[in-house]
């Protein structure tokens, strides 16, 4: 295989901070031929068991073994619900809660915005830092 070469040069004028030489490969290796590290193959596995996702704790869709087709199957979950449907997961598998899992629903609620929280108040305190460190705002 051939591979083209990015100089300190290059790098630095490309926003690359590298000093040393980077080879890039001009075709990409057989098994990094897939999207957002998932395999077709595991991409339509993800599809499968997203399409068995039903209502109730019941028809729960446990999470699959393969770490990628699960990294897929929780992408297209994050999808569904950004998109307006309610599946949920807290410890059961997958499921779009019914009437009779409201305890359910109410954790998992309460755990995403628990979350959301920390996560804000992380950001809030490397805004900060940040802030300080370059004296910005001042």
């Amino acid at each position: 295989m051939r591979s083209s070469t990015m100089t300190a040069t290059n790098a630095k004028s490309t926003g690359n901070r590298h000093k040393k030489s980077m080879a890039l490969p001009e075709e990409v290796p057989h098994h990094l031929k897939h999207i957002n590290g998932t395999t077709p193959e595991e991409k339509t596995q993800a599809q499968r068991l997203f399409d068995l996702i039903g209502e109730g704790i019941g028809r729960a869709v446990s999470r699959p073994k393969d770490p990628a087709t699960d990294r897929s199957l929780r992408r297209l979950v994050a999808d569904a619900n950004s998109a307006g449907d309610c599946i949920i997961n807290v410890g059961f598998g997958y499921y779009r809660p019914g009437a009779d899992d409201f305890i359910e629903f109410e954790e998992y609620v309460a755990k995403e915005r628990h979350r959301a929280r920390e996560i804000l108040r992380k950001v809030s305190r490397m805004q900060q830092v940040y802030d300080r460190r370059y004296q910005i705002n001042e």
